[in-house]
């Protein structure tokens, strides 16, 4: 059965007990549930006793949190909803993708959280708020964690998006870096804080400045900042990228789950 929801207060009544029942698996849904943008898809779907939680709020893809739906249950919801793409819990999304499956893999991520951190090597570089005067720095940051990661497409129309997301990171003080005197040498962000936690996103460094501990240095100075005002730090990684998994282990992250996101094939779309 699935429930549509037109009133976005009475969505999250229902939406928010349901995800924080897992909140270290459930930030990115709760996160933007906080942030009070209306979705365009907002429903509850149910096969017995198991609850997904739909939400989409770009035309791109759905957000699809809770419980493992049987395979028939699954694939069902999903012609149903008919949705470009989804992203979700590996276990929730990986059924999408049986034989002969319309889509494939965006992206597969790692879940990690952490309320302690592990104190890294202290590096002489200093771990500041990125001030309006170094937007350009951190525009082009991003920029450059974009087409590494492939988070958007290499368009002019997410070139702008970034710089307009740096810009409000800037504006909103949710945009950190680690500076050697005036350069920026890495950058982190804050994003989609909840009373149960706060996501790091947006970590780039640099290939001049890899392999120094920096980016471990940077994400640990931020957790110590952000644990004092959240209990719980969580972030996303790239699954594949060995490295980075182990960084953000050695700070103390730990693994808490996987993350899928999956789009159409393009004779599909």
């Amino acid at each position: 059965m699935l429930t549509h929801y037109r009133d976005y207060e009475s969505f999250k009544q229902v939406a928010i007990p349901l995800l924080e029942r897992r909140p270290d698996v459930h930030q990115l849904p709760l996160g933007i549930l906080e942030r009070g943008d209306v979705p365009i898809l907002m429903a509850i779907a149910e096969e017995g006793d198991r609850t997904i939680v739909v939400l989409q709020t770009i035309e791109e893809q759905a957000i699809l949190a809770g419980d493992v739906f049987t395979y028939e249950g699954i694939r069902k919801l999903s012609r149903i909803l008919n949705c470009p793409g989804y992203v979700g819990e590996q276990a929730i999304i990986e059924p999408l993708l049986a034989s002969h499956s319309p889509f494939q893999v965006k992206m597969d991520q790692g879940i990690y959280t952490l309320t302690t951190v592990i104190p890294p090597v202290t590096l002489d570089y200093e771990f500041r708020l990125i001030e309006e005067r170094f937007a350009p720095q951190a525009v082009a940051f991003g920029w450059s964690f974009i087409q590494e990661t492939g988070a958007l497409p290499a368009t002019e129309r997410s070139r702008l998006k970034n710089e307009l997301t740096i810009r409000k990171h800037i504006e909103a003080e949710t945009l950190f870096g680690l500076f050697d005197g005036e350069q920026l040498l890495a950058m982190a962000s804050s994003n989609r804080p909840t009373a149960s936690g706060v996501t790091i996103s947006y970590v780039f460094t640099p290939p001049k400045w890899r392999k120094q501990g920096i980016a471990s240095y940077l994400v640990a100075c931020l957790s110590e900042h952000l644990l004092q005002q959240y209990p719980m730090v969580s972030l996303y990684t790239d699954w594949s990228n060995k490295t980075s998994n182990k960084i953000y282990q050695a700070v103390g992250f730990e693994l808490t789950g996987r993350s899928m996101q999956i789009t159409k094939r393009p004779k599909y779309q």
